[in-house]
C-alpha cells in the first residue's frame, strides 16, 4: 500500500527486494519480492502483502503458484477470485480465518469468501498442507489466514505516531469498476484501520458455450455471459489498544451485495434470477499477559450471513422463484499460550465453540473444539523443529453427533548446503453439511443417512534459501486419502441429492518451487519463478480411473523487472503464464480436455512527489495497468475414449467461463 515508518516497523512496500524485521528498527535486504515470502514451518506456506497496483488483488499471488489454481473466471470480484483449489483438492477443504476467527457458511460448507479484500488487511497467509503452530486448526488440504495488524500481538507499539489514507480506483473492461478508501492511524499504544469499498460490476464478458452438452456440436457458439451483474458495498473497521500487559482487538465487518445469477437455461425469459448477500462479522478478543512468556486470551465472535433469491422463471430454483436463508453462527474460545517442557517448547490450549442457527428451517449445527498444540523451534533443540496439533471436535446437529479427533505432527531440520528437510502427516474428519444432509428444499433433497468424510495426508519436502535472497528452492512430494467423500449427484431430472462414494479417493504429487532473482539490467534484478504441480489422482472405483477436475500437472512461470527504480519511486514490468494441465471432466473418464495456457502482463508504477502548497505531506501515487489473456483465449478442444471431438469453454471443468482478453486501470494515491 502506502509507506509508513515507525521505531519497530518498516513498511517498505516501495522498496525492492527486501524484507521487514520488526525488531532493532532494520531492515535486512535479501533480495526477495516484498509482496511475497515464505512461512517458516515445518510445510508449504507463503504470506502475501497487498502491494499497490495489480498487486492488491490475490489472485495475482496465486496464479504464480501451482499449488493453488483459482477458478479462472476473470471477474473481478470484491475478493478477487473464487476460493482456491488446493493441490487439486475439493474446495470445501480449504479453511478460511480472519486471526483467528473461522469464516465458514455451515450450510454448504464453504469459507465465506466473497468479501474478504487483500488490501484490507495487512497479510494473507496461504498453506497448502498441515496448518502451522500458531494457527487454530489442522487443515491438513490448505489454509487462508487473512492477518489484521501482522507482528503487533508479540512485541510493542510504534513509539511514533502514524496517520495515513489511501485512495483507490479500479476499472476493469469489459466487467467492473472498484472504489475504494483505506484510512489508518497509530500511537504508542494504538492502531485503527478503516477500509471502505463499493464495486459495479456488468460482467457482460463474450465466452465460449456448449450449452452443456460437449458431446453435440449443434448448440456450440460464442455468446455473451448474461445477468451477471454485480454491486458491492464493503466495510471494514479494525483496532488494537495495549497497555503493559494487556490487549485488545476487535474488527467487524460489513457487506452488502446484489447480483444477477447466470440462468441454467441458455435462453431465459425476461424474468431473471437475483441474489441478495447481506453478511456481517464481528470479534473482539482480549489477551493477557501473566508473565515473560505467558499469555491468556478470550474472544467473542457472531456472523450473520443473510442471502435472498428471487428467481420468477423458475431458472435457477427449479420448483420455487423465492428463497431466503439466514444463518447466524455465535462463537466463543478461550486459551493459553507459554513456554512449557521448561523452555524448551511453546504450548498452546484452546477451546472453541460455535452454534450456528438457520431460523427459517428450525435447523441448527454446533462445534465444540478442544485443541491442543505445542512447537519446539529448532534453536531448543538439535533435533530441528517439531510442531505437533490435536483437536478434539465434537459435532452435534442435523443426524450426525460424535466426538472425533484431528491432529496433526510436522518436523523440520537443517542439512547440509542451507538446505532444509521437513515431514508432515494429519488426519481430521468433515461432517455432512446442513445442505448436503437436509437440502434446500428445491434442488437439492435431504439425504439423512450421508456419513462424515474423512481425510489423511502425508508429505514430505526440502528448502533452500541462498543468504543473500536471491534464490529460492522448494521441493515435495504429498499424499493424501480421501474416505467417504461426499458428492451431490443427480436425483432425478430437476433434483439432486448428497450420497458417499463407496471407494477411497487419493491424491498423489511432486510440487517444485525455484525463484532466482538475475542482475542483467541496471534498473534492477530480474527475478524469475516457476511453480509446478504434477498429480496421481485414482477414484477408487477399482478401474484406476482419474478423479474428474484433478489435472495431470498445473503450474506457472512469472517474470518481474524494474523498468526504472530511485528510492520512492519506481516502474516494474510483470508477466505470468499459467497452465492446467489435462484433465478428465466427467467420472468415467471418457471426454478428456487437453492442456490449456493463459498468459497476463501488468505495469506498476509508484510515484512519490514531496507535497506542494496544497498538500504539505509526501503524496505516494500508484498507477497499475494489467492485461489478462493476453492471448484471447476463449475456447478448447475435447476429444473422447470413442473418438468424437470438439470444443468447449477454456474453464469448463470449473463450470465458469473463462472470458476473451480484459484489462484492468488502478490508480490510487495515499499520504
Amino acid at each position: 500500500m502506502w509507506t509508513r515508518i515507525s521505531a519497530t516497523l518498516i513498511a517498505n512496500s516501495f522498496l525492492w527486494g527486501s524484507t521487514v524485521q520488526a525488531q532493532d528498527n532494520r531492515v535486512v535486504v535479501r533480495g526477495r519480492r516484498p509482496d511475497q515470502t515464505r512461512i517458516e514451518y515445518p510445510g508449504s506456506g507463503l504470506k502475501f502483502f497487498p502491494n499497490g497496483s495489480s498487486q492488491d488483488d490475490l489472485t495475482s499471488h496465486l496464479k504464480r503458484q501451482g499449488a493453488f489454481d483459482a477458478a479462472p473466471s476473470e471477474r473481478p470480484s470484491p475478493f478477487g477470485f473464487t476460493l482456491p483449489r488446493v493441490r487439486g483438492q475439493d474446495a470445501r477443504f480449504t479453511q478460511l480465518f480472519v486471526d483467528d476467527l473461522p469464516l465458514v457458511d455451515p450450510y454448504a460448507a464453504l469459507p465465506l469468501v466473497e468479501e474478504m479484500d487483500l488490501p484490507a488487511f495487512d497479510s494473507v497467509e496461504a498453506t497448502s498442507g498441515a496448518a502451522p503452530f500458531d494457527l487454530p486448526a489442522v487443515a491438513s488440504r490448505g489454509a487462508l489466514r487473512f492477518r489484521l495488524f501482522e507482528g503487533d500481538q508479540d512485541q510493542a507499539l510504534s513509539g511514533q505516531n502514524f496517520a495515513g489514507q489511501k485512495f483507490g480506483l479500479r476499472i476493469a473492461e469489459p466487467m467492473a469498476t472498484t472504489t475504494s478508501v483505506r484510512a489508518e492511524s497509530s500511537g504508542e499504544n494504538f492502531r485503527s484501520r478503516l477500509y471502505l469499498r463499493q464495486l459495479n460490476s456488468r460482467g457482460n464478458f463474450r465466452y465460449y458455450d456448449d450449452n452443456g452438452t460437449p458431446l453435440n456440436h449443434e448448440d456450440d457458439s460464442v455468446i455473451r455471459r448474461r445477468n451477471n451483474d454485480r454491486v458491492s458495498r464493503f466495510a471494514m473497521p479494525a483496532f488494537l489498544v495495549r497497555n503493559q500487559t494487556t490487549i485488545l482487538r476487535g474488527f467487524g465487518v460489513w457487506s452488502q451485495a446484489r447480483q444477477g445469477l447466470p440462468s441454467l437455461l441458455q435462453q431465459s425469459g425476461t424474468n431473471l434470477a437475483r441474489q441478495n448477500h447481506n453478511l456481517g462479522i464481528g470479534r473482539i478478543s482480549i489477551q493477557q499477559d501473566a508473565g515473560p512468556s505467558d499469555s491468556f486470551d478470550a474472544a467473542l465472535g457472531l456472523i450473520s450471513d443473510r442471502r435472498t433469491v428471487d428467481d420468477p422463471g423458475g431458472d435457477i430454483l427449479i420448483v420455487r422463484d423465492h428463497d431466503e436463508r439466514v444463518i447466524m453462527t455465535r462463537s466463543g474460545d478461550a486459551g493459553w499460550r507459554g513456554d512449557c517442557i521448561g523452555t524448551l517448547g511453546q504450548c498452546r490450549i484452546l477451546f472453541r465453540a460455535d452454534e450456528s442457527k438457520l431460523p427459517s428451517q428450525k435447523l441448527s449445527r454446533g462445534t465444540r473444539h478442544t485443541m491442543a498444540a505445542i512447537r519446539i523451534a529448532e534453536d531448543q533443540s538439535t533435533l530441528g523443529s517439531i510442531e505437533l496439533k490435536a483437536d478434539a471436535a465434537r459435532f452435534s446437529g442435523g443426524e450426525f453427533a460424535e466426538t472425533r479427533p484431528a491432529w496433526s505432527a510436522g518436523w523440520q531440520a537443517p542439512l547440509p548446503l542451507d538446505f532444509r528437510a521437513y515431514v508432515q502427516i494429519a488426519s481430521e474428519m468433515r461432517p455432512p453439511s446442513l445442505l448436503e444432509s437436509e437440502g434446500d428444499g428445491a434442488q437439492i433433497i435431504p439425504s439423512s443417512d450421508v456419513r462424515p468424510e474423512e481425510m489423511s495426508h502425508f508429505e514430505v519436502g526440502v528448502d533452500r534459501d541462498d543468504e543473500s535472497g536471491w534464490a529460492s528452492l522448494h521441493l515435495a512430494m504429498f499424499h493424501d486419502d480421501r474416505q467417504n467423500a461426499i458428492v451431490i449427484v443427480p436425483s432425478s431430472i430437476s433434483s439432486y441429492r448428497a450420497i458417499n462414494l463407496g471407494e477411497a479417493s487419493s491424491v498423489t504429487g511432486i510440487e517444485f518451487n525455484f525463484e532466482r532473482s538475475w542482475d542483467l539490467f541496471l534498473a534492477g534484478a530480474l527475478r524469475s519463478s516457476a511453480s509446478w504441480v504434477w498429480f496421481r489422482s485414482k477414484s477408487g472405483d477399482g478401474k484406476n480411473l482419474l478423479i474428474p477436475g484433478v489435472p495431470v500437472d498445473q503450474g506457472a512461470i512469472s517474470l518481474s523487472q524494474p523498468l526504472f527504480r530511485r528510492p520512492w519511486r519506481s516502474a516494474v514490468a510483470r508477466w505470468t503464464s499459467r497452465r492446467r494441465g489435462l484433465l478428465y471432466r466427467d467420472v468415467a473418464n471418457d471426454i478428456l480436455l487437453p492442456p490449456w495456457w493463459v498468459h497476463d502482463a501488468a505495469l506498476d508504477v509508484k510515484w512519490r512527489s514531496d507535497g506542494g502548497s496544497i498538500i504539505s505531506r509526501p503524496l505516494d501515487l500508484e498507477i497499475g495497468f494489467m492485461v489478462t489473456n493476453v492471448a484471447d483465449a476463449v475456447a478448447t478442444s475435447y476429444r473422447t475414449t470413442s473418438g468424437q471431438d470438439g470444443k468447449t469453454g477454456y474453464s469448463d471443468i470449473w463450470g465458469i467461463p473463462l472470458p476473451g482478453r480484459a484489462w484492468m486501470l488502478s490508480v490510487g494515491a495515499g499520504f
